[in-house]
C-alpha cells in the first residue's frame, strides 16, 4: 500500500494504477504456469493461525477469530491500533528503503546526464531491455524504486521503462534467484524469471501505448503539474510532519535495528538453509 501511495504522488493516479494490476498479473500467470507444467505435489501443512489479538494483544485468542476480536474493541481501540501500526510497524519497515530511494533518486537527479537517460534508458524495446538488465539483479523494495523511477522519468525515461525498474527490480533480486533455483529447482526458476520478464515488458509497453494514445502527460510534465495541486506551505507542512515521524522510529528502535531489520530478507536468501524435513521433500519431489 504505501508503494502504491507513493506512486500516485510522485507518478500521478495512472501509473498507481497500472502498477498493482500488473504485479497481480504477473505473480497470477507464474502460478498458473508453475501448477500447470509441475507434477510435484505434496499434502500441505497449514501452519496453526494466529488467534492473537491485532488490537491490543490482550485479549484471549485460543478459541476466537479475528472476527470476535473485532467485535469486542470499541471503534476508538481499533483507530488507535490501526495508527499505531501505521506509524510504528510500518514506518519501521518503509523508513530505511524509502531514505534510500530518495537519496539514489538524488544523485540521478544531480549528476546523471539528462541526454545520457534519453539516449539509452528514453523508450522503446532496447530502453525496455537494457532496463530489465539492469533492475533483475538489483536489490530494490517497491518503496525505493517509486523515487528512483520519478527521477528517471524527470531525465527523459517513458513510463513503461520505469514501469520496467517498479515491477521487476523488487520482484527479483540475485539472493532470491539464488534461493529459488536452490530450493524449488532449475526449472521453477525459469517459470519465475520467464513470467517477470514476459509480463513486464508485456505491461511496460501497454503503459508507454496509453499515454501516447490519450496524450496523457509524461516524465517532468506529470511532475510538474504534481506540485501545482497543493499549496507551498502545505507541501513543506507535510514533509516537515513526515520527516518528524521518521526520525521518531530512528530515535526509538535505533538506526542498528532499522538496518537489521531492512536488510533480514537479504540476510536469510544469501545463506544456505539448513536441512529440513519440508527442505528435504522439495528436493526429492523436484528430482
Amino acid at each position: 500500500m504505501d508503494s502504491i501511495a507513493l506512486s500516485y504522488s510522485l507518478l500521478g493516479p495512472v501509473i498507481a494504477v497500472i502498477r498493482p494490476i500488473a504485479a497481480f498479473v504477473t505473480g497470477l500467470v507464474a502460478g498458473v504456469i508453475e501448477n500447470a507444467s509441475s507434477s510435484f505435489s505434496k499434502e500441505l501443512h497449514d501452519d496453526p493461525p494466529n488467534l492473537s489479538c491485532s488490537i491490543d494483544g490482550r485479549c484471549d485468542g485460543e478459541n476466537r477469530g479475528a472476527g470476535d476480536h473485532g467485535a469486542g474493541h470499541i471503534l476508538t481501540e481499533k483507530i488507535r491500533a490501526g495508527v499505531s501500526f501505521s506509524f510504528d510497524d510500518l514506518m519501521s519497515d518503509l523508513v530505511i528503503w524509502f531514505l534510500a530511494g530518495i537519496a539514489l533518486a538524488g544523485i540521478i537527479n544531480v549528476l546523471v546526464p539528462a541526454t545520457w537517460v534519453s539516449e539509452y534508458l528514453g523508450s522503446g524495446p532496447v530502453a525496455y531491455l537494457a532496463m530489465l538488465v539492469v533492475s533483475l539483479p538489483m536489490y530494490v523494495c517497491a518503496s525505493m524504486s517509486t523515487p528512483v523511477a520519478a527521477a528517471l522519468m524527470l531525465k527523459g525515461s517513458s513510463p513503461g521503462v520505469v514501469m520496467v525498474l517498479m515491477l521487476a527490480g523488487p520482484a527479483t533480486n540475485a539472493a532470491t534467484m539464488t534461493v529459488v533455483g536452490g530450493l524449488l529447482g532449475k526449472r521453477t526458476l525459469i517459470i519465475y524469471l520467464g513470467s517477470i520478464i514476459a509480463c513486464t515488458l508485456l505491461f511496460a509497453f501497454v503503459t508507454d501505448l496509453l499515454f501516447e494514445a490519450f496524450s496523457l502527460r509524461t516524465g517532468a510534465a506529470t511532475l510538474a503539474a504534481g506540485g501545482e495541486l497543493l499549496p507551498r506551505w502545505l507541501e513543506w507542512g507535510a514533509a516537515i510532519l513526515l520527516a518528524a515521524f521518521m526520525a521518531r522510529v530512528v530515535w526509538t528502535r535505533g538506526p542498528r535495528k532499522l538496518l537489521a531489520q531492512a536488510f533480514a530478507l537479504e540476510s536469510t536468501q544469501g545463506q544456505q538453509p539448513a536441512e529440513s524435513p519440508c527442505t528435504s521433500e522439495m528436493r526429492s519431489g523436484e528430482t
